[in-house]
């Protein structure tokens, strides 16, 4: 499988900053996925295709037509509805309350960068009715990123995990509007 990250970010005349923002992830992200030899996992193909406006098929393309893709920009995307680098140490801190420090740190990068995707992915899915439907998706999301973590790597949950899960997931949820409230300069102070 190819690996047209590169070449498509430059036929659509973007920096890395630039296509990270619109894949909803850091330009480390977008530095290690160009990287000789990486293998894209399937969200990072979506990721980078939906961002590009390119089928996902031509990310993995042996051969593509780069002219062609040139003369087909995109619209640009619309902004996350909270900040990426927020949701992805929402997502970290969750998993070091719950599982400890020494479990979050043994996360590597791609596992938290594809956490925070699947998060963009359900989030921006089907957009709500109004925002205290958007706001329960988000919700929604992040547990299912939390978890989805937490259960991959064998974590046993102790009594009170739910009583206190909740809550959690309310404190990180504010945490990330208030930090895309300060980045957009509507904080409350």
């Amino acid at each position: 499988m190819a690996n047209n990250v590169r070449k498509l970010r430059v036929a659509r005349l973007l920096t890395p900053s630039q296509l990270a923002m619109r894949m909803r992830a850091d330009a480390s992200d977008v530095e290690r996925l160009e990287s000789p030899g990486y293998e894209l996992a399937p969200e990072w193909i979506e990721a980078v295709a939906k961002a590009l406006g390119v089928p996902a098929e031509i990310v993995v393309a042996p051969d593509i037509d780069i002219g062609a893709i040139r003369a087909s920009a995109p619209e640009a995307i619309p902004g996350p509805p909270v900040c990426p680098i927020a949701t992805r140490y929402a997502i970290l801190a969750l998993v070091a309350k719950f599982a400890g420090v020494k479990f979050a740190a043994g996360l590597d990068d791609d596992s938290l960068a594809r956490a925070a995707q699947n998060f963009f992915n359900f989030v921006e899915g089907e957009p709500g009715k109004d925002v205290a439907d958007d706001f329960n998706r988000q919700k929604l999301a992040l547990q299912i990123a939390v978890l989805t973590i937490l259960q991959a790597r064998g974590f046993r949950p102790r009594g009170n995990f739910e009583a206190e899960f909740h809550p959690a997931l309310d404190a990180a949820l504010d945490m990330m509007r208030r930090f895309a409230d300060a980045g957009s300069g509507q904080a409350d102070g």
